[in-house]
Formats: C-alpha cells, sequence, structure tokens
C-alpha cells in the first residue's frame, strides 16, 4: 500500500535491499549485522551454537521445512536459534533484528529457573524484538552501518519514513484485535459453529473495512490460514506489544541522552542504553511485569503515550492534508460492505480512494489518536 499512499514520491524513501545486493550480503551477514547491534550496547553476542544450529536460508538439499520466522530456546542454556527462510532484503534484514530480540532476551534469562525463563509478559517478548528494529531502520543508523550513501534530513523524507513506520506498525492493530474478537468468541461458543466463516468476515467489514476477495462460505474456513491460529498463538500479544516497544525505545533513547524528535533515535552504541535493557531482560518472568516496566519505562502500566509522541509530526501532517483537500466527508466506510470486488470488476475511483482514507482512519480511532491515511 505504501507506493499508493507515498506522501512525496519524489523525497526519499529509505529501502537497503539494492545496498545489501550491491555489497554482497547473505542472510548469515545480516544476522551479524543485527547482533552487532546488541554486542554496540554491551549486551550478550550470540554463541557458537546460534551460529551452528540456525536454520536463515531455505535449505538447498530438498527437504520441506516450515519457513515462518520464529527464534527458539532450546532449554539447556546454549542452544538457541532462528529458523526463517530469509533472502536478501530490507524486510529480512529487519525481521532478522526482531528474531535477534528474542535471542538476546533467551541469553539474558538463561540462568534463572526454567519456570522464570520466559518473557515478563508475552507482549514483552514480541516488543523486544521490535524495539531494535525501530532503532535500526532509522536512516541514522541504516548511514553509520554503510548501507545508505547519504542521509535524507528533510521533512518530506522524514513523513515517508513515518508513513511507511505506520503502514507496519499501526495496521496491525485492528488486525490484531479482530482476530482475537473472532477467536474469543468461538472459544466461549458465542459464535455457532455453522457460523464460523461468516462472523470472521463481519468483523473483518466491520474493524478492519476490508472484504472477502472471493465468494466464501462455511466451508472456506480462513483463520486457520494464519500460522499464529493453526498453531495456536495468541494475536493479542502483537497488540500489547505495540505500545510496549515504544514504552521502551523512548526509556532507552533517554538513557543514551537523546533530544531530537524520538523518531530519529538510534541507540546503537549506547552501553548506557544496553545497561537499562539487559537489567530488565535478565529479569526473564521473575517479576510481575508491571515490576518490568517500571524498571525499563519508570511506570507499571502499559501507555500509549510514548506511541502517540513517536508518530505525532505524521498525525499533524495527515490532518493538515485532510483540512487542505476537506475530505472530512470521506471518512468512514459502509459497514454492510456492499461493495464486492467478485461482483464489480473495479470500484468506482472515488470509492478506491474513500476506502483508503477511511480505513485508516479508522484504524487509529481504535488507539485514539487521529493517525489517518490519504489516498488521492
Amino acid at each position: 500500500m505504501y507506493s499508493l499512499v507515498v506522501p512525496y514520491p519524489d523525497a526519499a524513501n529509505v529501502d537497503v535491499t539494492d545496498a545489501l545486493l550491491a555489497q554482497g550480503y547473505t542472510p548469515e551477514r545480516m544476522s551479524e549485522l543485527a547482533d552487532d547491534f546488541f554486542v554496540s550496547m554491551g549486551l550478550i553476542p550470540a554463541p557458537q551454537e546460534y551460529w551452528d544450529e540456525s536454520m536463515l536460508e531455505r535449505p538447498d538439499d530438498g527437504r520441506q521445512v516450515e519457513c515462518h520466522a520464529t527464534a527458539w530456546d532450546f532449554y539447556n542454556q546454549k542452544d538457541f536459534r532462528i529458523r526463517m527462510c530469509s533472502t536478501v532484503n530490507m524486510d529480512d534484514m529487519m525481521t532478522l533484528h526482531h528474531e535477534m530480540g528474542h535471542i538476546q532476551y533467551y541469553l539474558q534469562y538463561k540462568d534463572l529457573p526454567v519456570a522464570f525463563r520466559d518473557g515478563a509478559n508475552e507482549g514483552f517478548h514480541e516488543a523486544v524484538g521490535e524495539l531494535i528494529a525501530l532503532s535500526a531502520a532509522t536512516p541514522q543508523h541504516l548511514y553509520d552501518v554503510g548501507l545508505l550513501e547519504e542521509l535524507p534530513d528533510d521533512y518530506e523524507s522524514d513523513m515517508n519514513f513515518l508513513l511507511k513506520q505506520a503502514l507496519t506498525m499501526v495496521a496491525t492493530l485492528p488486525f490484531s484485535i479482530g482476530l482475537e474478537k473472532w477467536r474469543w468468541e468461538v472459544f466461549r461458543e458465542e459464535i455457532p459453529y455453522e457460523q464460523w466463516t461468516e462472523k470472521f468476515w463481519e468483523l473483518k467489514h466491520n474493524i478492519l473495512g476490508v472484504v472477502e476477495p472471493a465468494p466464501r462460505t462455511e466451508k472456506d474456513l480462513d483463520p486457520p490460514a494464519l500460522y499464529h491460529v493453526a498453531n495456536d498463538f495468541s494475536f493479542l500479544r502483537y497488540y500489547t506489544r505495540t505500545f510496549i516497544q515504544f514504552q521502551f525505545y523512548e526509556a532507552l533513547c533517554a538513557a543514551k541522552g537523546w533530544e531530537g524528535e524520538l523518531y530519529k533515535c538510534d541507540f546503537y552504541n549506547s552501553t548506557e542504553a544496553g545497561k537499562v535493557l539487559g537489567d530488565m531482560l535478565s529479569l526473564g518472568k521473575s517479576k510481575p511485569w508491571p515490576e518490568a516496566m517500571m524498571a525499563i519505562a519508570g511506570t507499571t502500566k502499559m501507555e500509549s503515550r510514548a506511541f502517540l509522541k513517536y508518530f505525532e509530526p505524521l498525525d499533524k501532517w495527515l490532518n493538515n492534508q485532510i483540512a487542505e483537500n476537506d475530505l472530512f466527508g470521506e471518512l468512514g466506510w459502509d459497514r454492510e460492505c456492499a461493495w464486492k470486488p467478485y461482483e464489480e470488476a473495479v470500484p468506482p475511483t472515488d470509492d478506491i480512494g474513500a476506502g483508503f482514507v477511511s480505513t485508516a482512519s479508522t484504524l487509529v480511532t481504535l488507539f485514539g489518536v487521529s493517525l489517518v491515511a490519504l489516498m488521492m
């Protein structure tokens, strides 16, 4: 979607895929780059077992493998691995930073009793990886590690960067809530078995503003196509982690002594930030999560304040665009979802624009900020 809604097409678009390929990066080298981030903060390097046993790309020996990126703790205090079929591009480089966050968490609490070898809550584990990816994705960091030849430093490039970040992070919030709402209503037997698919798409319509791409019947049970549903992983962790990661991010930026715009902060090479993070990670699950939150963020609550602060410049830009283009009447979507892509070849152009604008607006309404994505 980013290519359709990019605020300033002629400004910088921070994607270092070409640089990774030109510099001969491999999946292992991208993993080394992620590991180096933690080492630069004075944290624990990945052990040799990690490099010997991890699967960082699809095997070429004909084996059929599960490629969904995951990190693994084998509970012997030395064997920690990533399983991922990565290719050389920026998205996979960021995913490796995320998965290496799990590995660092494992390393920090590996000497605790087994019962405490876990995140303070399930959102904490996910937040740690995303926290590092937030810093590693900044233009400043990419420039410092030699993946950007020039450092973009203009308003237009900043808005492009923030919108790209928002599409990755903001849009997952209603997706997560919609999926978990369906799943828990099924668990509570509030949705009859013969209506599972129908109710799933009703929730997708109402919460996300999307419609099914093809006709669906009760023979087409779509939710288990998602890895996390089929493998019984909670998706609520991805909702809570979105707020937690920004609380962690702001705390580490403060430890570094950062005084600029929050979204520009990179705490690479900051041992002060590393000390704050490592002290919290080493607690594992030995303390209630509010105490772990207090140890790093100075509060016992999950909050949206840091999240809103990060996206504040984009929020202002988007609201200005809505006002300047008189788009207030375009917000919202047809709750009945009268348009179906399989019933009409192409929707009216006005409906496409309204759909993009209203969908993004409603997404952010869910967590109390008027962040909207503009499609002209």
